[in-house]
């Protein structure tokens, strides 16, 4: 009789305890729903300094832009790396104005569904630039709802200015990187993303700086 009242408890505690994997498992199996492969920027770069994953774009002209595995701690939000992408006119005697260097990344969505896009930032440039006071550097967001990925394609209306008004020296960071949340909603079932640093005027000596980090897409 005691033996089968320990056979009883035996077995329903071996329930409880399968029961509760069966519940505990998927959260671990699934543990966020973020589309953006790569945001956090840990999965590795390539030669051209551009995070696995993303893809690189600018317009030329009289600048140079080049992409970089930052990992300065100061621009960085969490983990060990973050994306830098910078436009130079340093040494160049005139530029253009105008001027678009960024990374894009094609996304899988759901038609109809509104997502959630979260990202952190911060932009430099070198010590005494008059230009951030006129409003010179401006990181931006575009969307492709058809998953393109030609940037110029899209229209003014799909870009957006992210709101980080604060140009911080170039060896001076901000205590943390700013953040922006927007949110998106898809019309097809690609999406894709672009983030760029816009230089606005045709002014020489310049570095311009963009560090991104954390990019999430929720929904």
């Amino acid at each position: 009789m005691r033996t089968r009242i320990g056979v009883g408890v035996g077995s329903l505690l071996a329930v409880v305890i399968l029961l509760a994997i069966v519940v505990v498992a998927p959260s671990i199996a699934n543990p966020g729903s973020n589309l953006v492969a790569n945001g956090d920027f840990e999965g590795g770069f390539g030669v051209d300094g551009v995070a696995q994953t993303w893809h690189k774009y600018d317009n030329g002209g009289e600048m140079t832009a080049s992409f970089h595995d930052d990992t300065w701690p100061p621009v960085i939000h969490d983990g060990a790396h973050s994306q830098l992408i910078e436009i130079n006119t340093v040494c160049r005697g005139a530029s253009d104005p105008n001027r678009y260097a960024g990374i894009y990344q094609n996304l899988s969505v759901k038609a109809g569904t509104t997502y959630e896009l979260c990202m952190y930032g911060m932009l430099r440039s070198l010590w005494g630039d008059p230009d951030p006071i006129t409003w010179g550097y401006v990181a931006q967001v575009g969307i492709d709802q058809a998953g393109g990925t030609d940037w110029t394609a899209l229209t003014v209306d799909d870009w957006i200015d992210v709101p980080w008004d604060h140009v911080y020296p170039r060896t001076e960071p901000g205590e943390e990187m700013d953040s922006f949340c927007m949110n998106v909603k898809a019309e097809s079932s690609g999406m894709t993303l672009f983030i760029r640093l816009w230089k606005k005027w045709p002014t020489a000596g310049r570095e311009a700086l963009l560090n991104i980090d954390g990019i999430t897409l929720d929904g």
